[in-house]
């Protein structure tokens, strides 16, 4: 694997996801990923032994808001923790499961004694764009507001991106921007480009996510990250 050969030779790599620790820590440990990877879009960078670098919750006020409204517009509401994962129905607790291998706990009401990393809301597509306007409204002056797929809108704090966490990353490790490589697909994805030298976006992006990015690659589908590593190293 290109990833493994290239890890031999120094490079080091991580795994971006909005995707929570528990979802994204097989996929590094296949991939023998030795930095932090950064899971819940930013919201907690975490290495693969356990130890935590980054971790920053949603304030308390917010997660009352944002359930109640999620509720009332019928979306599914999935509440993020760093060990534990929650919703209000069996269904959303079924999909989840299967989109993401988690197990999920299904509540009545939201007790706790800390808050969530991230709030999602699960729905139809063309529900979520419907929506938009009035949740932007509500929440955006607030919250760091993204979408990793379009069933999904996400929820978390403003000091929260997979930017700000690659950033931490940066820091730690004293990397140059210049010798950062980032690869995205998504809204989400911008802000981890702005941190790094250079930005690549999948062909299958959003226009506007290609936009922001230095080089294309093709899409997730047909090998696109292999042939941009192949193409930048070899």
């Amino acid at each position: 694997m290109i990833i493994k050969g290239l890890t031999k030779k120094g490079i080091l790599f991580t795994i971006a996801s909005g995707r929570p620790y528990q979802s994204v820590k097989p996929y590094a440990k296949q991939l023998e990923i030795r930095l932090p990877i950064i899971t819940t879009n930013g919201a907690l960078v975490r290495y693969l032994n356990g130890k935590i670098i980054y971790e920053l919750p949603l304030a308390d006020d917010y997660v009352y808001e944002l359930i109640d409204f999620g509720l009332k517009s019928k979306l599914g509401v999935i509440l993020y923790y760093k060990d534990k994962f929650e919703t209000f129905s069996e269904s959303t607790a079924k999909i989840q499961q299967k989109l993401e291998k988690i197990e999920l706990g299904v509540i009545k009401k939201y007790e706790n004694d800390y808050a969530p990393l991230k709030i999602v809301y699960c729905g139809d597509p063309g529900k979520i764009e419907e929506l938009y306007p009035d949740i932007n409204l509500l929440f955006s002056k607030n919250l760091y507001i993204t979408q990793s797929e379009k069933i999904y809108l996400e929820f978390m704090n403003t000091s929260v991106s997979k930017g700000i966490a690659l950033k931490k990353i940066i820091e730690e490790y004293g990397f140059k921007k210049s010798e950062v490589i980032s690869i995205g697909n998504n809204y989400n994805d911008i802000p981890m480009f702005k941190e790094s030298g250079t930005a690549v976006a999948m062909a299958n992006s959003p226009d506007e996510v290609k936009k922001k990015a230095d080089l294309l690659t093709d899409t997730n589908n047909n090998l696109g990250v292999f042939k941009i590593l192949q193409k930048l190293f070899f």
